[in-house]
């Protein structure tokens, strides 16, 4: 997900079905992982179900828009200055800080919540 224009999560690729009962917590969206950064546990075209939130809990993973149109999938760790979004491979990605003041001008902002992963064989 990293770098990928907004426009790209926008785009429709396909449907996913979720039980009644996820789907009777919120709204949700899925989204194809594309690049290296979440691996070994998030694959290139493995599947994420994410529910929409603006707001997640420090340690989940997320989908972050970052500069208004890239959207990218990272642990979110809370600071009082700012964010840390993690990558799970960090030989690919080093960890990236956001103060509050580039979170308001970059437009950093929490899409949803990863809380699901389907593998793709």
């Amino acid at each position: 997900m990293a770098g990928i224009p907004i426009e790209a999560v926008e785009e429709i690729l396909d449907y996913e079905e979720i039980t009644p009962e996820l789907a009777a917590t919120g709204e949700f969206f899925a989204l194809k992982i594309r690049g290296h950064s979440m691996e070994p546990r998030m694959m290139e075209g493995d599947v994420v179900i994410v529910r929409k939130q603006e707001d997640v809990e420090s340690g989940d993973v997320a989908i972050v828009l970052v500069n208004g149109n890239e959207a990218t999938v990272k642990r979110v760790k809370k600071q009082e200055e700012g964010i840390t979004l993690i990558a799970t491979n960090t030989s690919v990605y080093e960890p990236h800080f956001y103060s509050n003041k580039e979170i308001k001008n970059l437009s950093v902002q929490i899409l949803g919540k990863v809380v699901e992963l389907r593998g793709k064989f």
